[in-house]
């Protein structure tokens, strides 16, 4: 007989595949479609949802860094693969030998990346900072970066593919602006010798709320695995089903039939709730949470209702019929976002990766 699992995640690949394809129909319109598959997939599974996203149709992934993106290069040999976050030890020679695209946004990365990888025209996309710090150039350090990378492309170094930057998504005005600035800095990049093929700026947010933040191509990330980046919509409501079902198991009840240890805590990176307002859910019925510890959790019943039995797996979140809690409501319980609830789940937690929509178990 196997060991009897505490607490593990059912990841729907069906769930996330119907997901791009809304994402498509109602996010990207005419634009490619970018999926971030970053933090392993926001915790889900880097590899798995790679290969998913690619049989779905995806045309690019994205990745933080170059160790990632060399992993996944191994999912699709020819897919556009964005890696974008750097430091002075960043394996540029890796990132060319694997074919990946990389994120630039100072010129001490090109230069490292010509040191490095010299002559194998590296795909390049030049990020501007228009407004959110996050890793872009800065408007006055702009022209000395366009001007660098057009040298370095005339010497064979790189290949300028794409100009882009992030929003911040604060109001549709702010984008608004940041997406002026955003083509002001491709005039320059333009007049100073690069012929990028594609622009990009958009993320799922700004993608819905502003049209025309689309461009040449949407980059998507954790709606692609039903979980809203909005505060005022489910994802749900959005058309997108959740990806991840968390279940943990009974171990054992209270001498008085009031509470049930449940196997998994915050060791297993189970967000633990600030509120009196968190609830589990089993066979429909709720039951309120007492507490999270390293191992376990403690649920307690309301008058009237029976616990769930010994053995039996309570659903934390993510039940697709809507009887759980979601990703977004233990967000709102612990004072995160629900990408940190998803990607908290950690990687001793056995993830079940299946075809179909998850159900309640």
């Amino acid at each position: 007989m196997g060991v009897v699992k505490r607490c593990h995640a059912v990841i729907s690949l069906s769930a996330f595949r119907a997901n791009l394809h809304q994402a498509r129909e109602t996010l990207a319109g005419d634009a490619k479609l970018m999926v971030a598959i970053k933090s392993e997939a926001y915790g889900h599974g880097g590899v798995e949802l790679a290969r998913a996203a690619v049989e779905a149709g995806a045309d690019a992934l994205a990745v933080l860094d170059i160790a990632q993106g060399k992993i996944l290069r191994g999912v699709d040999s020819s897919i556009p693969l964005l890696c974008w976050l750097h430091s002075p030890t960043s394996d540029f020679a890796g990132a060319a030998e694997a074919r990946l695209d990389v994120g630039i946004s100072g010129v001490w990365q090109l230069e490292l990346l010509r040191e490095q990888a010299p002559g194998l025209a590296t795909r390049v996309h030049l990020k501007i900072d228009t407004g959110l710090h996050r890793n872009g150039a800065l408007p006055e350090l702009w022209p000395e970066l366009v001007r660098r990378a057009a040298e370095l492309e005339k010497e064979g170094h790189i290949n300028v593919v794409a100009i882009w930057s992030h929003l911040a998504d604060t109001s549709l005005e702010e984008d608004r602006s940041s997406l002026q600035r955003f083509h002001d800095a491709v005039a320059i990049a333009r007049e100073g010798g690069l012929t990028p093929e594609m622009l990009h700026i958009a993320a799922s947010a700004a993608a819905a709320e502003l049209p025309e933040t689309r461009l040449d191509l949407v980059r998507i990330g954790i709606i692609a695995y039903g979980v809203s980046p909005f505060d005022d919509r489910s994802a749900q409501e959005l058309g997108f089903q959740p990806v991840m079902a968390v279940h943990a198991r009974v171990l054992s009840h209270s001498s008085d039939g009031t509470q049930a240890t449940l196997g998994m805590g915050f060791g297993d990176g189970l967000l633990p709730p600030l509120t009196s307002d968190g609830w589990v859910s089993h066979g429909g019925v709720r039951f309120g949470i007492d507490s999270v510890e390293a191992d376990h959790m403690v649920i307690s019943a309301h008058a009237g209702s029976a616990l769930p039995a010994l053995g039996d797996s309570v659903t934390l979140w993510g039940d697709p019929a809507g009887t759980s809690p979601r990703a977004e409501d233990w967000a709102s319980w612990a004072g995160t976002i629900g990408d940190e609830v998803v990607a908290s789940v950690a990687q001793h937690v056995p993830r079940r990766f299946i075809e179909q929509i998850p159900t309640a178990e």
